[in-house]
């Protein structure tokens, strides 16, 4: 890498500044309001989880009061701690986005950001700020976390032990709360700089404890630390993506083995022709991306041997990874097991979809964890790295399932083999359609809002354009939802 690099920061946040609505395809314009209603979604459901009240239980015992709604409660809170919180919700259940090639949880990023930003600038400067100027601005931040990522090789991040959506995320809140504060390019790239610095978060948050949910949301909280520091004349770091010494992209390629190790053309190229929103996949099921493949490979054997593929005819399961899949999703599970746990693991989904027919939320209830016939099949199911998935961005989204039946019908214990392959999970290279985002919408929402509730939040959601006040949003957020655990019950 030369001691001069391009200059990308100055040119992404050029662009972030010049752009509008007008310079955007409308068809991106339409899948941005479509992306959205599903990260409100995964809000309104993630509000009132066990690990999510245990946040606001504790934000609550060091933060005081503020301006800022918390989805899903009657409550009001401090800019950043409502940017942390709500991220943490849009986590909290691994039904929310991710990009395919550097995977990040925009929703769980800029959402949160732009929420607080609008309800706090409405209360502290009195300043509307109309629906288009909110889709603008998540428009943005979509667009610069993937990018941010690209230039670290995306994807490959995991496999060191990065937790890739927070460390190109505090980026991509920054980007999207200045362009909603309409800060000039200088103060943009000084928000960046204070964000990249902020950058951090570890993988291992997967097995044991809850913060995986909430590390999006530290860097929710910095990006927007940022913007408003930004916006009160504090310099940040100049350059910051490309500089050659302690700039972001140098420091978080150490070690990858790479040549050139990061890629700062990465961050700009297409700037305005190539839409990174193209690659934001909507997930249909409640688990950990990597997971996904495994899920397909399992339902696409329950429908050509309805008969053979049960449970008790399970022999043993192999299932082939790539290896971020493998190091994220592929580790054996031990008991008891958290609820964060079984969301990251690929045994324990295929375990789910075999037993249940599903992995959605009600798969996940701390019941469902401590069943001894889903140990009992776990224990027969392995995971193993196949470096054939290694070779391209495309190849590691393939899955290969084994399946060992017994065969029992002749009391021979003659061995019956099954495969099945997937080349990419459903909604990944081709992605759920708007329809099917509104479908998903609607179905995880029905029991922990009233229905007049979510269609006003879908109007609004879905005509952002004609919204004068976008403040419209946090009023029809804020307000007691109910726990996706005991809804169904009690509905």
């Amino acid at each position: 890498m030369t001691d001069s690099p391009p200059p990308v920061t100055q040119e992404l946040c050029d662009w972030i500044y010049s752009l509008s609505l007008s310079d955007i395809p409308p068809e991106k314009v339409t899948r941005c309001k479509y992306l959205i209603l599903d990260g409100l979604a995964c809000a309104l459901i993630g509000a009132h989880l066990p690990w999510s009240e245990d946040a606001v239980k504790g934000v609550l015992s060091i933060e005081s009061g503020g301006n800022c709604s918390i989805i899903g409660w009657e409550k009001k809170i401090g800019l950043l701690a409502a940017a942390l919180l709500n991220s943490t919700f849009i986590q909290g259940f691994e039904l929310d986005d991710y990009h395919r090639e550097a995977p990040i949880h925009s929703n769980a990023i800029v959402l949160p950001t732009l929420l607080a930003t609008l309800e706090h600038c409405g209360a502290v400067d009195s300043t509307p700020m109309t629906g288009a100027q909110f889709l603008l601005a998540a428009i943005v931040g979509y667009e610069t976390g993937p990018r941010v990522g690209l230039g670290v090789y995306g994807i490959e991040v995991l496999s060191r032990g990065w937790h890739s959506g927070a460390i190109f995320g505090p980026a991509a809140s920054a980007a999207a709360a200045t362009k909603l504060l309409q800060l000039p390019a200088p103060m943009i790239e000084d928000a960046i700089g204070i964000a990249c610095t902020q950058a951090g978060g570890l993988m291992s948050a997967q097995y044991e404890s809850t913060v995986k949910r909430m590390q999006h949301g530290f860097a929710a909280r910095n990006g927007l630390f940022a913007a408003f520091m930004a916006r009160s004349e504090y310099m940040g770091i100049k350059k910051v993506l490309e500089r050659p010494y302690g700039g972001f992209l140098s420091t978080f390629s150490l070690g990858n083995g790479r040549d050139p190790a990061y890629r700062p053309e990465r961050v700009v190229e297409g700037l305005g022709s190539t839409w990174e929103i193209d690659q934001i996949v909507v997930k249909p099921y409640a688990s950990m991306a990597a997971t996904h493949g495994t899920i397909d490979c399992m339902r696409a054997l329950q429908d050509k041997y309805p008969k053979d593929f049960v449970a008790h005819r399970i022999r043993k399961i192999t299932v082939d990874l790539s290896e971020p899949a493998f190091k994220k999703g592929g580790w054996k599970p031990k008991r008891p097991m958290t609820v964060t746990g079984a969301q990251m693991s690929c045994i324990y989904a295929a375990a789910m979809q075999l037993l249940e027919g599903e992995v959605q939320p009600a798969q996940f209830a701390p019941a469902q964890l401590e069943r001894d016939d889903v140990w009992a099949l776990m224990d027969k199911i392995q995971c193993v790295h196949d470096a054939a998935f290694d070779v391209s961005v495309d190849a590691i989204w393939q899955q290969r399932v084994h399946v060992e039946l017994r065969d029992g019908e002749d009391q021979t214990g003659e061995t019956k083999t099954l495969t099945e392959f997937v080349a990419a999970p459903r909604g990944n290279k081709i992605p759920l359609s708007n329809d099917d985002i509104l479908e998903k919408w609607r179905h995880i929402t029905k029991d922990v809002i009233s229905q007049d509730r979510r269609e006003a939040i879908e109007k609004a959601v879905l005509g952002l354009e004609q919204v004068e006040n976008a403040g419209i949003l946090t009023e029809l957020l804020r307000g007691r939802t109910l726990n996706v655990f005991q809804a169904g019950h009690d509905n």
